[in-house]
């Protein structure tokens, strides 16, 4: 076995020695003047937002049409696709009841317009020879009466003759004062006149009544248009307000979408967007916010937004579209990619800058927000640098720069 020199059991132990003393050395340049990293630099450029989000497309007019009463389905006039006209019958409910009603209501008015006739010729015809033939009685027995009264003083008639003749006096000034009085009632403004008009008038209410109760139990077509889809089939038993029938009347197509109530503040009306639909993605139409919904859907937590399209020359209801909305624009904005900035999505977003040698936080306000980039508005100048959040710095931490990147 080989002997070991002296020599070579120093080396042996200067050897780990010098390493460790190299390493501390190494550690402790670290520590004091830190890892040379690369910082990312802010650049301007221009800064587009936008919104991207799926709707569909839909009749300004579309609605659904449903029924104002109970009933069941009698008959369905119409299918999906189906073009109509104005008031064209789309669905008709069972209408048995009210057409009884609406045919007892128009015997009435025609009794109430015979009698009301009737008052008016007939009967005040018969008012006037009533008039007439108890005035003639009247004057007969007034005269009769003052023939018994002047006999009556010379004896020649008895007290009971005379009696009658009084009493027959009276009982023909009652008819004709009552004979005046049915006159009067059937004059033009008479009372008669006014009993049979107003019951001609309670008549027609109910004839009115009768004909919106039939008409209730049949669905119409508001205005001309198309049928996108009927909901029933006859003989179901429907309730109010139950759709029947989505119906699109004619007039220009819409898209609509519901973006997250998030969005409202950037939305505007007039605001400009690209709109495809998944049928001809290769089309993308120019269109512009044409309505803000006033008020937020509180179950799904979105506001119903609605775009004018320029071209819709190859869209159909109810297509999927893909909706891009332009929300906000700068030429020159300072701009640091998403990813480089701490507590994005928090009310206090921040970065860390290399200051005089040391990683030192820096509170910033946002702009624009694009897809992989953020505009800076305050807290960082176009000069300074940026430290990776991936890197295993802190705040505090000594660093040194490499060549300053830019995203």
């Amino acid at each position: 076995m080989p002997r070991v020199t002296a020599s070579k059991r120093h080396l042996l132990w200067i050897l780990p020695l010098l390493a460790a003393l190299g390493f501390g050395g190494w550690w402790l340049f670290l520590r004091t003047e830190g890892p040379r990293v690369e910082a990312l630099r802010p650049v301007r450029r221009p800064m587009v937002q936008t919104i991207v989000t799926s709707g569909r497309v839909v009749q300004r007019r579309q609605s659904k049409l449903g029924a104002m009463v109970a009933g069941t389905v009698a008959e369905v006039r119409v299918d999906d696709g189906d073009r109509v006209e104005a008031e064209a019958l789309l669905v008709r409910l069972a209408d048995e009841d009210a057409l009884a009603n609406l045919a007892e209501a128009e015997a009435s008015v025609s009794e109430a317009e015979a009698r009301l006739a009737r008052v008016q010729s007939f009967g005040r015809r018969m008012a006037e020879q009533t008039l007439r033939q108890a005035s003639i009685e009247a004057k007969q027995a007034e005269i009769e009466f003052r023939r018994q009264q002047a006999l009556s003083g010379t004896g020649a008639v008895s007290e009971l003759s005379f009696e009658r003749a009084r009493r027959d006096r009276d009982q023909a000034r009652s008819r004709r004062i009552s004979a005046s009085l049915e006159v009067a009632a059937a004059a033009p403004k008479g009372s008669d006149m006014a009993v049979a008009a107003a019951a001609l008038s309670r008549a027609e209410a109910r004839l009115s009544a009768a004909q919106v109760a039939l008409e209730q139990t049949r669905i119409r077509a508001p205005l001309p248009g198309v049928v996108l889809k009927r909901h029933v089939e006859r003989g179901e038993v429907v309730q109010p307000g139950e759709p029947l029938v989505t119906f699109a009347g004619d007039g220009p197509l819409q898209v609509r979408i519901q973006p997250d109530e998030s969005n409202l503040a950037l939305l505007r009306v007039d605001q400009r967007a690209l709109v495809s639909s998944e049928a001809f993605p290769e089309q993308r139409l120019e269109a512009s916010v044409s309505r803000i919904a006033p008020s937020v859907d509180p179950l799904r937590g979105t506001v119903e937004v609605d775009l004018d399209i320029d071209d819709e020359s190859d869209l159909r209801p109810d297509m999927t579209m893909t909706v891009e909305i332009e929300v906000g624009r700068t030429e020159s904005a300072l701009v640091l990619p998403s990813w480089a900035i701490h507590d994005l999505g928090s009310d206090t977003p921040w970065v860390l800058v290399v200051e005089e040698g040391e990683a030192q936080r820096r509170d910033v306000e946002l702009g624009l927000e694009g897809d992989d980039a953020v505009e800076i508005i305050a807290g960082l100048a176009e000069d300074e640098r940026v430290v990776s959040p991936s890197l295993p710095i802190e705040e505090g931490d000594p660093v040194r720069m490499r060549k300053p990147e830019s995203d």
